[in-house]
């Protein structure tokens, strides 16, 4: 009897767990409807200065307190860029969305842009990071990075700030 009860304790526990850890089974898109900002980015890698254009699109800075919007349902979505700096323009970009869960076990977000005519079907390219935790509230992504030949890690941050989907 007490087996069981130390069993079935187990089993809820497991299952009302609020956060995903990197690896195991696929986060529930739901977990990240809403608008979210990006409020910490750090380098992960050997000592040494790090610069980092992200996703084609600008410095690592730019990001920082920038604005990602996700629709689960659809895919859909958008992020904007921070003005934080000289070297920062504000932009905004449409985004189709997933997770995949990559050979090693561990569950990626993945991105490609879209939007002006431009179908995701039509889009070839895209991005990917791992998803190092993610709960309802908070989402800890690694994006692989590299400059002058030294590959390092960017690890991005970002905590929601509503249940909002206006795109």
């Amino acid at each position: 009897m007490k087996k069981l009860f130390y069993m079935t304790l187990c089993i809820l526990v497991c299952a009302c767990s609020g956060s995903k850890s990197a690896t195991g089974s696929q986060p529930n898109k739901k977990l990240l409807k809403g608008t979210w900002e990006v409020t910490n980015i750090k380098f992960i890698g050997d000592k040494g200065l790090y610069k980092a254009f992200l996703f084609d699109l600008a410095d690592s800075s730019c990001f920082k307190g920038g604005e990602w919007v996700f629709i689960p349902n659809n895919g859909s979505g958008k992020f904007s860029t921070n003005v934080n700096s000289s070297i920062c323009e504000a932009y905004t970009q449409s985004i189709h969305w997933s997770f995949l869960e990559s050979a090693d076990g561990y569950t990626q977000f993945q991105f490609k842009y879209v939007g002006d005519g431009i179908k995701a079907k039509n889009v070839t390219s895209g991005y990917r990071a791992t998803i190092q935790e993610i709960s309802d509230n908070m989402m800890i992504l690694k994006v692989p990075s590299e400059y002058e030949g030294n590959a390092f890690d960017v690890i991005m941050t970002f905590n929601k700030t509503s249940d909002s989907i206006e795109l």
